[in-house]
């Protein structure tokens, strides 16, 4: 399993303009790759080659809905040059959520964007904040109304397992429901508190699934030290090495 870094948990330090800084930092961590968050706002070439001066890959990216469903053209052209391979769905807007048949179109909309994607050579996956779990229809959850209405062979699960037990799901349980949907794990090294969050056993189980991705998402401050960040990082790759 390969150890990435959610490229949000640097917003603090990307927000005061230090772009370079914050992807040098995720590099000398020792992570394998960054996962992008909003970034059409940065030309595609000026990613690609300050990927290739970290020596580091990108190997998700986050969209929204709409420009997925609307200006896939131009998705599928900006990842093509940076060199990312998976596009990930990472929420929906309050008008795109919140009752069953906006789910069920959701559903169909990802069955139809991860079709000409996989057609084009990208993967798709699906990644969940805390509504897919807090919005329940007739005893199923949000993302259980997704996942069943979605194709498995187009349409895979980047499961964020810290928002579980904020709604007292077991993790693990959870996790062998959707079973190798699962493609890559958002994990943490600390809660939203700030206390200690011990992904190891969904890292374990991730391993047995073939989850080719555990994505810290922690945010540090823009002072952290690069220690703090590099300690994290060598607690989720033991993990991921089974260690």
């Amino acid at each position: 399993m390969k150890v990435g870094v959610q490229f949000y948990s640097f917003i603090p330090l990307i927000k005061e303009g230090k772009f370079d800084e914050a992807l040098s930092l995720a590099s000398r961590c020792g992570v394998d790759g960054v996962e992008l968050f909003s970034y059409y706002d940065i030309p595609a070439i000026k990613y690609r080659k300050a990927f290739n001066d970290a020596g580091i890959v990108c190997y998700g990216s986050h969209n929204h809905l709409s420009p997925l469903l609307n200006d896939l053209d131009h998705v599928m052209e900006y990842n093509y040059i940076v060199g990312n391979p998976t596009i990930i769905c990472h929420y929906l807007m309050e008008d795109e959520r919140g009752d069953l048949d906006k789910y069920l179109y959701a559903a169909e909309s990802f069955n139809k964007i991860a079709s000409v994607l996989k057609t084009n050579g990208f993967n798709f996956v699906y990644h969940n904040h805390d509504f897919e779990f807090r919005d329940v229809f007739d005893g199923k959850y949000a993302l259980d109304v997704i996942l069943e209405n979605t194709d498995p062979n187009l349409v895979g699960m980047e499961l964020h397992i810290g928002q579980l037990p904020v709604f007292n799901i077991d993790i693990l349980e959870y996790m062998k429901r959707i079973g190798r949907r699962i493609k890559m794990l958002h994990v943490h090294c600390a809660d939203r508190d700030g206390q200690p969050f011990d992904s190891g056993p969904a890292i374990a189980y991730g391993r047995e699934l073939n989850v080719e991705w555990a994505v810290l998402e922690d945010v540090y401050p823009a002072d952290a030290e690069p220690e703090r960040v590099k300690k994290d990082i060598n607690s989720i790759r033991l993990m991921a090495l089974g260690n």
